[in-house]
């Protein structure tokens, strides 16, 4: 069974130019999605012109054309549990699942209920069938479902602060260490339904939306949050074959693990600027959206640097991947990357699955394997 996967995807609905073609260094990235089998995406916006704006600083929306654009540049199934699914509140998603549905895309992760919201949604690839979940962990205050409030799948996550106040005094102004650990009632109840999915289809893939932005994460600290590992290491265990991360907004190690492939993070896609999201939207503070005194400084480098996966699963091997580098251009459209940059993106990529897990290869073509 064959996967092309992408990371973040925001789409604006407005009229563009997308070149669907294989290109040269600098043209569209955007043929690299009809390279088979099936297509997948994390949506990183509604897809609505109704419901309550969030009161959190970045709120986002499209118009609901966003959905045809999807189906027209390949996308077969996206994810919707994220941080910015409720961002217009529940009718706007029911605005995006209308949408999707109309033009043929599947999707998973947001539901009436918990139940509907955590269930996957099955999709048959030739004779095998395929059971995608979404789940999030980067998760506003609430955005997850519950038996009876609509909202999108959730692992939750606990967080404690460690800091030594004599290296402090030594080193003021050192951020304190941070512990978490997943949740642990939703990790039992999604360990439970890879299983039955398990049972049902030949393939489970789970996406899931968490980790840190390469912005805020301190290097001493990354670039995984203290919970991944172990929560994605329970759910292969479980029976998913794929892990599928996004939220960071860069690329992450990936690592063979038992008989499952993780993907910690797999960057970004194509970022339309849309409703809520604009250059200013990471450096806007007002009183009616306060928010921390951090430095803006999503869009920098690793924003513009990420890739499209290529995922083999269901083989007696083991799952395979290979990955193709790509660029976002200044405009956060993806474009066929530089001979240099592509270079540069399987080395570091390479660096930091093998300090990861010290079996994985990266050859030069991007095919990765563990030894």
């Amino acid at each position: 069974m064959d996967l092309t996967i992408v990371g973040d995807v925001v789409v604006s609905g407005l009229p563009r130019r997308r070149t669907v073609e294989p290109a040269r260094p600098g043209e569209s990235a955007f043929g690299l999605l009809r390279g088979g089998g099936l297509t997948i995406g994390n949506l990183e916006v509604p897809l609505t012109e109704s419901g309550e704006r969030a009161e959190k600083l970045v709120a986002m929306r499209a118009p609901a054309s966003g959905a045809a654009e999807l189906a027209e540049l390949g996308f077969d199934l996206v994810s919707l549990a994220m941080n910015h699914a409720m961002d217009y509140g529940a009718d706007g998603m029911r605005d995006t699942v209308r949408a999707l549905d109309a033009a043929g895309v599947l999707h998973a992760g947001f539901g009436e209920s918990v139940t509907e919201a955590t269930g996957p949604r099955v999709v048959s690839v030739g004779e095998r069938t395929l059971a995608f979940f979404s789940f999030c962990s980067a998760l506003p205050l609430g955005y997850n479902a519950t038996a009876d409030r609509a909202g999108i799948g959730a692992i939750r996550v606990r967080q404690n602060f460690e800091f030594d106040s004599r290296f402090l005094d030594e080193t003021p102004g050192t951020p304190p260490f941070v512990h978490s650990t997943a949740h642990e009632p939703d990790v039992r109840a999604a360990e439970t339904l890879i299983r039955e999915a398990k049972e049902r289809n030949d393939v489970v893939v789970v996406a899931l939306h968490w980790g840190v932005p390469f912005c805020y994460l301190p290097a001493a600290q990354g670039p995984l949050a203290q919970y991944q590992q172990p929560l994605a290491r329970r759910l292969v265990d479980a029976g998913a074959d794929l892990i599928i991360g996004s939220h960071p907004h860069c690329l992450h190690p990936v690592e063979f693990y038992g008989n499952g492939l993780i993907l910690y993070s797999t960057g970004n896609f194509v970022f339309d600027w849309c409703d809520g999201w604009s250059p200013d939207s990471m450096v806007v503070r007002d009183d009616a959206h306060p928010a921390a005194p951090y430095q803006p400084a999503l869009l920098r480098g690793p924003w513009y640097e990420s890739a499209v996966f290529r995922v083999r699963l269901g083989e007696a091997g083991g799952p395979e991947l290979r990955v193709e580098p790509i660029e976002l251009d200044s405009d956060s459209q993806p474009v066929m990357p530089r001979p240099e940059v592509a270079r540069s993106i399987l080395a570091r990529f390479a660096k930091e699955s093998r300090e990861l897990d010290p079996s994985v290869v990266v050859d030069a073509d991007g095919s990765v394997r563990a030894r």
